[in-house]
């Protein structure tokens, strides 16, 4: 053991080791902090990052060192990965085939992007009204209760109610009397939907009937009624068929946007989880404003299924257009008649397998 040896005025030795001489001054050692081991890398968040973390056992004393970082943050990168591309969709629409790929793992951090899920083309063949009218009953009307979630077809997921904006297009290019045509044809088709009367309200069992709203467009919007104007199915027929002809622009970005105001709880929208939203546009062409339009789509495809029936001629920038107006996949969602005189045809043949198949035409509800 060191010692330290004093004398004092009396010659008298005194030996001490280093720590009694630290205490005999009034000092202590130093003591260094200690901490424990890194924990494991917590999940990555939202942006890729992970988090581990330590903790102090000893904290410094006597000028001891101090504690080192507790905690260590890093970014964890992934790419997007994607499935295959399914096989191209039978005809639809505008003459067009779609396939489709859905995402397995979103990206993280500083990961590649998701590419493109759906991809389109052209094959020249139209569709007969026919072969439109059992597109638009499989994948709108829906009898059997089956409906597109994210992009699939789905069998697991409940045949749920629907809550339906209807938009229809009022400006100058369709005309007064195609416009009366596409409103008493509309005001037939709600009456299609299932189940039968499959809009009239039923006291305590909100989630067994279907709602609807609906908005004319031109050059401005007009919001003829919201979800809770109406109870019956004869009412929402009379309201459409009392819409007025506006004529003028094609504003579709402001009824698009209109749109997502409609689908708010204090217009009387239901739970997402229980009712399906859903949107369907009537329309015969381009809009004003082709990047406003877009970019009011997109944000309401956040929010609802865009269903969209489209009738006349157009050229390939207006198809072009058009076809980005729906949800995806778009062979589910996109039907096209070449003029107002076919959407009554339409409408018969879907009024023909309903009455065709009776009792069983249509699936009950079950959110």
């Amino acid at each position: 053991m060191i010692s330290i040896c004093f004398e004092n005025v009396l010659f008298l030795s005194l030996c001490l080791s280093i720590a009694e001489a630290s205490s005999f001054w009034g000092t202590s050692s130093k003591v260094d902090c200690s901490v424990t081991l890194w924990s494991t890398w917590s999940s990555a968040n939202s942006v890729g990052q992970q988090t581990r973390i330590r903790r102090v056992m000893r904290y410094p004393q006597n000028g001891g060192k101090e504690c080192p970082s507790l905690s260590e943050t890093r970014v964890d990168s992934a790419d997007c990965t994607v499935t295959p591309w399914s096989t191209w969709s039978a005809n639809f629409g505008f003459g067009q085939q779609s396939r489709v790929r859905t995402v397995i793992t979103q990206p993280i951090g500083s990961g590649k992007q998701c590419p493109t899920l759906e991809e389109i083309r052209y094959t020249g063949r139209y569709l007969g009204v026919n072969e439109t009218g059992k597109n638009f009953q499989d994948f709108f009307v829906r009898p059997n209760g089956q409906h597109v979630t994210k992009g699939k077809r789905s069998t697991q997921t409940p045949n749920l109610p629907r809550d339906l904006v209807i938009i229809m297009d009022s400006s100058g290019s369709i005309g007064r009397v195609d416009f009366e045509v596409a409103k008493e044809q509309t005001a037939k088709l709600i009456a299609l939907l299932c189940p039968n009367a499959p809009f009239n309200k039923i006291a305590g069992s909100p989630y067994q009937y279907n709602q609807a709203a609906m908005l004319t467009y031109s050059t401005y919007v007009v919001e003829n009624f919201d979800f809770n104007t109406y109870n019956t199915t004869a009412s929402i027929q009379n309201a459409i068929n009392s819409v007025r002809y506006v004529g003028r622009g094609t504003n579709t970005n402001k009824a698009f946007d209109q749109a997502r105001g409609l689908l708010q709880p204090s217009k009387g929208v239901r739970d997402s989880a229980r009712a399906k939203r859903e949107v369907l546009i009537l329309t015969d062409g381009r809009s004003n404003s082709q990047s406003l339009t877009l970019a009011a789509v997109k944000k309401l495809t956040l929010e609802a299924d865009v269903y969209g029936l489209m009738i006349g001629s157009f050229t390939i920038e207006g198809i072009n257009e058009l076809t980005q107006y729906v949800s995806s996949p778009a062979y589910q969602h996109l039907f096209a008649l070449p003029s107002f005189k076919e959407l009554k045809y339409l409408i018969d043949f879907i009024k023909t397998g309903k009455m065709m198949n009776g009792a069983n035409w249509c699936a009950p509800f079950n959110p």
